[in-house]
């Protein structure tokens, strides 16, 4: 039997990327995972976690994670670990830990899960202390495990082009599958079919932009691109209003949209449920991410799971990641999403038709990439333990 530890501690409101990750994680594991290896979900927020999955998943509340005080900080910097995670380690007699730093003492071999490497293309946007500790992170991941866990084959391109010292590190990538369930097809083939039926009598035409508003996600560019246009549809946003690292960000957007005299056009919905969100994407005209930067959008990951069209900035994580029904913009020109726009709401009657009768291919694809997610992770972790046992 093989224990593996993945830590899961979640502050606020504002990841939700992050959220969907590990359930996704999860629930493949717990369906495709053979036998002889259970799963150890170590979180502060268990409670976000209530499918019943068998036992090859174990959910287990771990209040001591996110213990702060000064007494734990000291003793995590004299032992360059965090022993928080090496008292779960050692609780749970876990043989590996991934998604976590590697601890210098008290802890089984772990891999550190860096998403992305945004820091190094646009370092505008951290503070000095962020740069520095993104840094430090992926200097003690890969001089105490000499491994490291990326979500693309970019940000593995990227490892590799900025951390040229680490050329020994082993970059294990594992592009994921987003958190679907049957109740969300179910619900998006619903609202879709209502929707073109509805379009007949004329109804409200929008686009949907389901991004956190920071500023690397670039909704401005929207904005702009929407003042272009002449067609009458809106843009409905949805996400996390606050941008941690730039709290004008958003009011900032807001002063530009009543300037543009968007506001009748650009729909500000913040944070909704997830019944919502599957009603927004399939009455949607499409899905705009119009973002910088990438590790491995979910925002992409649902529109193809989906079959829903998608208008995305052209990154090349966007590239790799290869939506059927992608059309790419570039994502300092307004006038070239203006385009995509016009020519998606032209054409809307067919695509959404489309989308309808393509929905099972896209379940079937779907299905596909979560059996791939559960396979490449579960290869990291027959490496490592293989590693460990020699």
């Amino acid at each position: 039997m093989i224990n593996v530890g993945i830590p899961v501690v979640i502050r606020g409101d504002a990841w939700h990327g992050g959220n969907n990750y590990f359930l996704s994680l999860l629930d493949v594991l717990d369906e495709h995972a053979p036998n002889g290896f259970t799963f150890y979900c170590l979180t502060n927020r268990s409670e976000l976690f209530t499918k019943k999955y068998s036992s090859k998943i174990i959910i287990a509340q771990c209040d001591f994670l996110t213990e702060n005080s000064k007494r734990i900080a000291q003793l995590c910097k004299h032992f360059q670990t965090d022993i928080r995670i090496a008292y779960y380690a050692k609780k749970f007699k876990l043989d590996l830990l991934t998604h976590t730093l590697p601890g210098k003492r008290f802890t089984p071999p772990a891999l550190y899960w860096m998403p992305d490497f945004q820091h190094c293309h646009l370092p505008h946007l951290f503070n000095d202390i962020e740069l520095a500790a993104r840094d430090k992170h992926i200097e003690i991941a890969t001089q105490r495990s000499k491994n490291i866990l990326l979500s693309s084959h970019s940000a593995r391109n990227d490892f590799r082009e900025f951390f040229p010292s680490y050329s020994t590190t082993k970059a294990h990538v594992v592009q994921f599958s987003p958190h679907i369930r049957e109740a969300d097809f179910d619900l998006f083939r619903r609202s879709l079919g209502a929707k073109i039926e509805s379009a007949k009598l004329k109804s409200n035409d929008f686009f949907y932009l389901p991004n956190q508003f920071w500023m690397h996600k670039n909704h401005e560019l929207v904005l702009e691109a929407l003042a272009l246009v002449e067609n009458d549809f809106s843009i409905i946003s949805t996400g996390f209003t606050e941008d941690h690292r730039n709290a004008g960000h958003f009011q900032n957007l807001m002063q530009r949209v009543n300037e543009l005299n968007l506001s009748d056009r650009f729909v500000v919905k913040g944070l909704v449920s997830r019944e919502q969100v599957i009603h927004l994407m399939a009455e949607s005209i499409a899905v705009i991410n119009p973002s910088l930067f990438e590790g491995w959008s979910t925002t992409v990951e649902e529109a193809k799971a989906f079959g829903k069209t998608a208008l995305l900035s052209d990154i090349p994580v966007h590239r790799e990641q290869a939506h059927p029904k992608a059309l790419y913009f570039d994502p300092n020109c307004a006038s070239s999403l203006a385009t995509l726009l016009d020519n998606a709401y032209g054409e809307k009657d067919f695509s959404m038709a489309e989308e309808y009768r393509s929905l099972d291919l896209h379940i079937s694809r779907y299905k596909a990439s979560r059996q791939q997610f559960a396979k490449d992770y579960l290869a990291v972790v027959k490496d490592l333990h293989s590693m460990k046992a020699s």
